[in-house]
């Protein structure tokens, strides 16, 4: 638990929303940036691969935000302006008509409030600077930039305000974690996907193809919840093409030599691999 005069937040395992969190690492992410959010004046960087949390690990913010916090959620675009964000924030408290007014009852109600942007990747270069300027003149907003890796990479070259950020990383999961993630998964599902046929094999295949993130996890449930079908191996096929060779050397001698019609072995072969 993380307490102090401005944030106050728990975790406690009845918490419907805990597990979306997966791993204690991820935990102890979410306790990090409330700390930084009630202790430190610099905005923060939220990072990770497409997929990998995020947004996932904001909404949980959300859901144990303390009442003294507002939180204001934008989405990035290459359009987006100081004035646009400005106009969002008033909206949040009504008959607010400035922004002067607006931070001027954020103080009188004890109050601050979260700024989020999201894909700040595509935010036009110098805005984020910009922000982090205007967020250090008005102490009561805190901002909470998301970025992909390759995005904070390209925003590092033309916002060097990105340096005084505090960066947060969320990690993909381990192959381990990916094994419990599904068995968690296959309880919770609607689709069906039995815990029985959860194998160590089926977690390596599902590591390899997904790399960990969460989001590609979830995408091959429909393909894992499929009943697999039972298909002869590749060691089986030279003994059943040895014995559709011995049916038609039989049906050659029996119709005089005859050449006989394939027709019937075409569809026994499709029988055996079809199975």
């Amino acid at each position: 638990m993380v307490e102090n005069e401005e944030v106050t937040y728990q975790l406690t395992h009845q918490n419907p929303v805990d597990y979306s969190l997966i791993t204690q690492e991820r935990t102890e992410k979410l306790e990090l940036l409330i700390h930084l959010l009630g202790n430190s004046t610099s905005p923060i960087v939220l990072c990770g691969s497409k997929g990998v949390g995020k947004t996932t690990l904001l909404k949980v913010f959300q859901y144990q935000l303390n009442p003294s916090w507002q939180m204001c959620l934008i989405k990035g675009r290459a359009d987006l302006s100081v004035e646009q964000i400005e106009s969002q924030l008033i909206a949040i408290i009504s008959h607010t008509q400035t922004v002067e007014h607006f931070f001027a009852l954020l103080a009188e109600q004890d109050k601050k409030i979260v700024l989020i942007i999201e894909n700040a990747g595509r935010l036009v270069p110098y805005l984020i600077s910009t922000l982090v300027d205007y967020a250090a003149q008005h102490p009561l907003l805190k901002i909470i930039f998301v970025l992909t890796h390759d995005d904070l990479a390209i925003k590092a070259c033309s916002d060097s305000a990105i340096e005084d950020c505090h960066i947060i990383e969320i990690k993909p999961l381990s192959e381990a974690q990916c094994g419990d993630f599904l068995q968690h998964l296959a309880l919770k599902s609607t689709l069906k996907i039995p815990l029985h046929s959860i194998t160590d094999g089926m977690i390596a295949s599902l590591y390899q193809q997904t790399h960990g993130i969460p989001a590609k996890i979830i995408a091959q449930l429909p393909m894992l919840s499929r009943p697999k079908k039972n298909k002869p191996t590749a060691g089986c096929f030279p003994i059943v093409l040895l014995g559709l060779l011995v049916v038609w050397l039989v049906l050659w001698v029996l119709s005089g030599h005859n050449t006989p019609s394939l027709a019937p072995l075409n569809s026994l072969l499709k029988l055996l691999t079809d199975r």
